[in-house]
């Protein structure tokens, strides 16, 4: 499967989780189905300053 960007699988996403805040980053993970059905989750780390759109 090919690398989406973080906005690509937030539209997609049904459940977001932050897993914590510190130090300037913020860690979280995205769960989504594919077209199959089949439920991914994948970890995100960002800095300080990053832009994502919901």
């Amino acid at each position: 499967m090919s690398e989406a960007k973080l906005s690509d699988r937030i539209k997609m996403a049904h459940t977001i989780e932050i897993h914590s805040a510190i130090r300037r980053k913020l860690a979280m993970s995205v769960s989504w189905y594919d077209v199959h059905g089949e439920s991914h989750t994948q970890q995100y780390s960002l800095d300080e300053g990053s832009v994502i759109e919901f």
